[in-house]
């Protein structure tokens, strides 16, 4: 089942789609005005695309394959790809997986009017095996900042997402936002950073690798709302209030869904004595053994067990003493949970 927020058009994506190798001259996906070029040395496709599914079990509709920057050699990777001019709102998203922490520059760029250095607008590039957003665009303010960084797992998928907002920053300047692994299903509200930029202009996207050095980028997407850059696949049974209980056990509970428990959850967590309830460390696993009997007289005689824990440590001995009545024999019922 598809997300519920509204869509208002997915303008540029790209899946690559490719044969593995070279990037140059691929002309998949939709929204852009030419194909692949490169700058000596092209990125390459790799066999396998990158997957993200968020912390409530929403998926990332994804296809096709990934690129990977680095293409055997030593040398610097730059591919590029232009799109129709943008200057107004629009998302961006990305997936990005770091292969090694590196201080050599690897990331997605976004240019206008060319590939020189002063057309460089934004990027989400990586530092160490960290990611962060960058402002590269020349004029006022200078050039250039960069945003504090994401932590990130090497070999692990980071989902990137930029907003551009026109007149959004201080002193009158446009901002560009930045969300790190959000939740699919509805706009975010708090930004991993936001950087001022003058101007928001850019027609073409740069992936490169400096030095042969290799990260993993696939699903590209641009469009003009949160909802067009980011489809995805709703669970089956989803969580959709995020308070750790799926919505199928809030039903069973009498709990509404589409409205958080988290905080009452987290205060019996604090106070399990309110209602008893108690943690599996709390709870000891026994069991009886060791069963004795040994005989006084023909007539009395002391019978013992133990209580075992898990690790068959004895943690108590009972003993009773027992009159036969002259009986011959004795049969021995032990009550036990």
């Amino acid at each position: 089942m598809a997300g519920g927020v509204a869509s208002a058009g997915l303008l540029v994506h790209d899946s690559f789609s490719y044969s593995a190798g070279d990037l140059t001259g691929g002309n998949g996906g939709s929204g852009w005005s030419g194909a692949w070029t490169d700058s000596g040395n092209p990125v390459v496709v790799s066999s396998t695309g990158l997957t993200y599914k968020d912390v409530f079990g929403n998926t990332l509709q994804v296809s096709g394959s990934a690129l990977n920057t680095a293409d055997g050699g030593a040398a610097t990777t730059i591919s590029a790809r232009e799109v129709s001019d943008r200057n107004a709102e629009t998302w961006i998203s990305v997936l990005i997986q770091p292969q090694g922490s590196f201080s050599d520059f690897l990331g997605v760029s976004f240019y206008d009017q060319g590939l020189a250095t002063a057309n460089a607008r934004f990027a989400i590039e990586q530092t160490g095996k960290d990611l962060r957003l960058v402002r590269r665009a020349p004029g006022t303010p200078t050039p250039p900042v960069n945003s504090a960084t994401f932590s990130t797992t090497i070999g692990t998928t980071v989902f990137a997402v930029i907003h551009l907002v026109p007149g959004g920053g201080t002193g009158g300047l446009d901002r560009v936002d930045v969300y790190f692994n959000p939740r699919l299903d509805e706009v975010p509200s708090s930004a991993h950073a936001s950087l001022a930029i003058s101007g928001l202009q850019f027609d073409r996207v740069r992936v490169a690798g400096q030095n042969g050095r290799s990260t993993l980028v696939d699903e590209l997407r641009i469009g003009e709302s949160f909802a067009d850059v980011t489809p995805y696949i709703a669970p089956v049974d989803p969580d959709t209030d995020g308070d750790g209980l799926l919505d199928s056990q809030e039903i069973a509970l009498g709990l509404d869904p589409n409205v958080s428990d988290a905080a009452f959850i987290a205060a019996l967590r604090a106070n399990p004595g309110w209602i008893a309830l108690h943690s599996t460390e709390e709870i000891t696993d026994v069991s009886i053994g060791r069963l004795a009997i040994s005989s006084w007289n023909p007539t009395t005689f002391d019978y013992s067990f133990e209580i075992l824990d898990r690790h068959d440590t004895s943690i108590e001995t009972i003993t009773r003493q027992q009159t036969a009545g002259g009986r011959d024999f004795l049969r021995l019922n032990l009550n036990t949970p």
